[in-house]
């Protein structure tokens, strides 16, 4: 029997679980015992967890069917794998933006798992990870009143690419097969296990806001973009090699730190089909 710890991490996200090794099979009451501090902490770390592939594929599909990415090819032998690499010879750094990821699809992913392969040895390269359902509490309440009936717009593109043009070179990535996709989603959604309320808006992702003028659509984007990633909202994970992280893309938001160009970052990234569109 598996005796399922966890330390919970400050500020309300996050947590690490312990006693819990991924590259065995896990029973119904320890997935169980995962999924109720998941829903709790939006975020949850393993640590030291020299895993596979395919036992990282199945410990996504405890919470769901693992779906591949929607423009980038995955792993050989593998297609719902994404790579997540630098190389020290590349010069960009993929998706540093703040980002939900998805955003832009109809159906969102629910979830997404990240397996630190090879960190730079800096120990730079680190991932940011926003509390949306604290940010949106933060707010006061006229505010969250006036936001819960408001709608935006999300493409891959976003309001800009000015900054991530190489992004679309990405993993054979093709700016003609992403930048006509739009679809609308509340700025403020709830989530179906907590029945929170979070905002889902975020920078790469969210274009407009169309029942308001242009200059009324940026000034709010971006005070709420600012807002929302205020330093008291997030959590800093330092990766260690073999770390294994999977965050709740209903209610948080992420990006990268920079780390030198000639350093190599290696992860392997699963994410999970969402169920439901935002509501």
């Amino acid at each position: 029997m598996i005796t399922v710890s966890y330390e919970p991490k400050p500020g309300g996200l996050g947590a690490v679980i312990n006693g819990v090794d991924l590259a065995q099979p896990l029973d119904e009451k320890t997935i169980s015992d995962i999924k109720q501090i998941f829903w709790e902490f939006h975020l949850i770390i393993f640590k030291n967890q020299k895993i596979t592939p395919d036992q990282q594929i199945r410990f996504g599909k405890y919470f769901g069917p693992v779906v591949k990415h929607p423009y980038i090819k995955g792993l050989e032998g593998y297609p719902e794998m994404m790579v997540v690499e630098k190389t020290d010879t590349d010069k960009h750094n993929f998706a540093g933006a703040w980002h939900t990821d998805t955003s832009y699809q109809e159906v969102p992913a629910l979830a997404s798992a990240l397996h630190a392969r090879q960190i730079p040895p800096s120990n730079l390269g680190n991932t940011l990870f926003c509390n949306l359902v604290a940010a949106y509490e933060a707010l006061s309440r006229p505010l969250q009143d006036f936001l819960m009936r408001l709608s935006a717009i999300h493409s891959f593109t976003g309001r800009s690419m000015t900054g991530r043009e190489q992004d679309l070179g990405y993993g054979q990535l093709a700016k003609n097969k992403t930048e006509d996709i739009k679809v609308s989603q509340p700025v403020v959604r709830r989530h179906p296990m907590s029945l929170k309320h979070s905002l889902y808006v975020n920078p790469m992702f969210t274009e407009s806001l169309p029942t308001l003028t242009s200059d009324e659509s940026d000034l709010i984007l971006d005070y709420l973009f600012q807002h929302s990633t205020k330093s008291e909202f997030v959590f800093r994970l330092c990766w260690e090699p073999n770390d294994l992280v999977m965050w709740d893309n209903r209610c948080v938001t992420h990006a990268r730190t920079d780390f030198p160009h000639v350093e190599r970052r290696l992860l392997q990234r699963t994410t999970l089909v969402g169920t439901e569109a935002p509501q």
